[in-house]
């Protein structure tokens, strides 16, 4: 008797799993909308998934199919199975085919990662563009560097590089410009004219990047991210403080190998969802030899743009006057659309801080009270984003 038990165990173990697997879907259904965090979840739980909406309960919503629809999609995604299984079908794909099962993410050569954006704005480049409409665009950023000069704040306007525009032998063989990638239009010679134009302070860190490459052996974008690396970001905030007037001091830096990639060197590997993800490349630490500075307080830096700040004002913590930061920038979110967030940063901080209300007065005060104002931009997105017009609006108001 005995020896039957035993020899339905199997049996009884994966109708024990079944059932577990079972509770913890409903657990997790039934407490999803009022008390999320109680959802049994994942130890390692999906990078850039969207959280699935509550399941709305009306009649109008259950005629239409939203009810069931949006109860089987939760009801799949609640599983605690549900990460893992994803992983081993992204490894799978990833490993058979060298390909990535992550929308948005591709796989180019030398396993370089990019995101498909970078890489269709590059490929639609034609060396036109609007001259009118980019002067305009400058005159804009000239006016909010002489709103911000008039009240006595130093201010730069930086333009951030495109993995795919200063890669462009790594792309993958099935971009549509792979094969005369090295022969693609400049797309920031009118642009650069504008600026000059308008005689607007600006730094152009994506053909400072293409310039200094050679000099170092290890890449600017690390393979496994979407965004420069501290070296990168490093060498144009020296550039930046060189150009401009600032209350941070002086600014300078060694480099070396960092032990593994964290943060943004590995941004799209996460987003690739693998159970073993490539991790084996090489990307850099930085720090300071600079002297601290007699500061009289903690300058305070307002920073406007896109996630390329993000490694700037890291590398700004290594000056020798370490400012307050409040960042404003164009995120990505979890369902692929775009927010402004705000974040504080104490000096010292390299992380994105506290998080703060987005709302007109509250940029209207940080401005006033900035020392040093950074407006970014990426090649990828010039003068198509927001930030050159929030921040224009911010100085028209304090400073009409």
């Amino acid at each position: 008797m005995n020896g039957g038990m035993f020899a339905r165990l199997p049996i009884y173990g994966c109708a024990a799993f079944v059932l577990f697997l079972f509770l913890a879907n409903v657990w997790n259904f039934a407490v999803e909308r009022d008390w999320p965090k109680l959802r049994l979840r994942s130890a390692s739980p999906l990078a850039g998934v969207a959280r699935p909406k509550p399941t709305p309960w009306t009649l109008e919503s259950f005629l239409d199919g939203e009810t069931q629809k949006s109860a089987s999609i939760n009801l799949g995604r609640s599983s605690p199975i549900f990460p893992i299984s994803v992983r081993a079908k992204n490894q799978l794909i990833y490993s058979l085919f060298g390909a990535s099962a992550a929308p948005g993410v591709v796989v180019g050569r030398h396993g370089q990662l990019f995101e498909q954006f970078y890489i269709d704005e590059f490929c639609r480049r034609d060396g036109v563009a609007d001259g009118q409409r980019l002067l305009s665009w400058a005159r804009d950023i000239s006016e909010i560097q002489q709103s911000v000069a008039r009240a006595g704040k130093s201010f730069v306007y930086v333009i951030s590089p495109s993995k795919a525009a200063r890669y462009p032998e790594d792309l993958p063989p099935s971009a549509p410009c792979a094969a005369h990638a090295s022969e693609m239009p400049d797309k920031l010679p009118p642009y650069l004219a504008a600026l000059r134009a308008t005689q607007t302070r600006f730094v152009d860190g994506a053909n400072l990047i293409s310039a200094q490459r050679a000099n170092f052996a290890v890449p600017l974008f690390p393979r496994g991210g979407t965004h420069w690396n501290s070296l990168a970001a490093s060498l144009t905030l020296r550039e930046i403080l060189r150009v401009a007037p600032s209350p941070l001091g002086d600014f300078d830096f060694s480099w070396r190998l960092a032990p593994e990639p964290i943060g943004t060197d590995r941004d799209l590997a996460d987003l690739m969802n693998l159970l073993r993800p490539d991790l084996d490349y090489p990307t850099t630490a930085i720090a300071s030899t600079t002297a601290p500075g007699a500061c009289a307080r903690s300058p305070r830096l307002l920073a406007m743009g896109g996630s390329f700040l993000h490694q700037l004002l890291a590398a700004s913590m290594l000056s020798s006057c370490p400012p307050q930061v409040d960042y404003w920038f164009f995120m990505r979110t979890e369902d692929n659309g775009v927010e402004l967030g705000h974040f504080r940063r104490p000096p010292g901080e390299i992380g994105n801080g506290e998080r703060l209300k987005v709302d007109p007065d509250e940029l209207d005060d940080n401005l006033r009270q900035a020392d040093m104002v950074l407006l970014e931009e990426n090649e990828t997105n010039l003068s198509t984003m927001k930030q050159v017009g929030l921040l224009r609006a911010a100085a028209g108001r304090l400073w009409p």
